[in-house]
């Protein structure tokens, strides 16, 4: 039973498409942390935000998401868009100073792709491929800022360039608030990824949880052509400052980062 309605514990913020479902999932089993019903909250990007909002406020918004919860649990939601657009991390820092981040990457390639075919089974996608990327940034443009239906759907490159919106973080909260994460350590080292994790958020590392494959709709592997295989060449090339920028930044921040699309 819920005595009091508190403020988060810690939020998974991205990035989308890089397993933020599974982790959201294996957490809930945790006997010590409880996740937001029905995950994705949007809270923070919703269209009556508003930045005069107290943290009461703000918890109360959450209340529902959280009815009959024990307050002395941890208390966590994963809303990936939250890495992405900028604004949000300084109303993040003034909802809960202390509040805790996760943030899982995936090689942006596979991401940009993936994303592509997610909004394309939406249907919210009818451009072809190469299309959908020569006009991101003209789309992207047209919104002046605001976070639109082209930020959403169709940021399919502008996400992968992670180390600005690291360093957004980094502005707001420091290090020590910050857990950064690789998709693919999460599939092929569940414990040990899932360990991190615990220990980031102070709760029992040794619970175990067991390892399973969350379906969330990945589509990067649905198509094989030379097609596919060209549009991936174009994109590491197009990624590869960007990912020599995040390196250096995840070494800055005492990581080393051993991940196949960074070295």
């Amino acid at each position: 039973m819920v005595n009091t309605i508190k403020s988060l514990d810690f939020m998974i913020i991205g990035a989308q498409k890089a397993g933020t479902t599974a982790l959201s999932h294996f957490l809930s089993q945790h006997p010590g942390l409880v996740m937001a019903k029905g995950k994705e909250v949007h809270l923070f990007d919703a269209p009556d935000y508003s930045e005069h909002w107290a943290a009461d406020e703000i918890n109360q918004c959450y209340a529902a998401h959280f009815d009959g919860v024990n307050s002395a649990l941890l208390w966590g939601e994963a809303t990936p868009i939250y890495l992405y657009w900028s604004q949000i991390i300084p109303e993040l820092n003034r909802y809960n100073p202390a509040l805790k981040l996760i943030v899982i990457l995936r090689d942006p390639v596979e991401r940009a792709i993936s994303h592509y075919e997610m909004e394309k089974s939406r249907a919210n996608e009818e451009l072809p491929l190469w299309q959908a990327l020569w006009c991101e940034p003209k789309r992207l443009a047209q919104e002046e800022g605001r976070l639109g239906h082209a930020h959403r759907c169709h940021s399919y490159i502008d996400r992968g360039l992670y180390a600005a919106q690291i360093n957004c973080i980094r502005r707001y909260f420091s290090d020590e608030k910050i857990l950064i994460l690789e998709n693919d350590a999460l599939k092929n080292q569940h414990a040990e990824t899932l360990k991190k994790v615990c220990e980031f958020l102070g709760v029992d590392a040794t619970y175990n949880i067991p390892a399973e494959k969350v379906f969330s709709g990945d589509y990067c592997n649905k198509r094989s052509s030379f097609y596919y295989w060209a549009i991936k060449v174009f994109l590491r090339w197009r990624f590869r400052s960007a990912n020599l920028k995040l390196k250096t930044l995840l070494i800055d921040m005492g990581m080393s980062p051993n991940w196949h699309w960074l070295k």
